[in-house]
């Protein structure tokens, strides 16, 4: 069976970092999501929800911009918000492009 992972970090200056990691089987449907680091976030399970949200969706533009608006509901302490979307849009948009990539050979 087919699938991309792609794991991406960030450390902020104050020495928080956060990491994603993002696992889509060969249709590019997210199998795991895992966001992890040493920042807090508010409400406290919103990188949960997050995590969930992902679960069982195939990974499209129209689901990054989901994940944008997402964000943009949560309260981020120790890494900013731009570069929490960032991270997120760059591990997605990294495996959608494998996916991609693995459909045209």
């Amino acid at each position: 069976m087919t699938y991309f992972r792609t794991a991406k970090v960030i450390k902020e200056k104050g020495g928080k970092y956060v990491s994603i990691e993002v696992e889509v089987n060969g249709e590019c449907v997210v199998k795991n999501a895992r966001i992890t680091g040493d920042f807090f976030a508010y409400p406290p399970e919103a990188v949960d929800n997050i995590e969930k949200y992902l679960a069982g969706k195939k990974v499209t533009p129209s689901l990054i911009e989901d994940m944008q608006t997402l964000v943009n509901n949560v309260v981020l302490a120790g890494v900013s918000r731009d570069r929490f979307q960032n991270l997120l849009t760059s591990a997605l948009e990294e495996v959608m492009k494998a996916c991609r990539k693995s459909a045209t050979k």
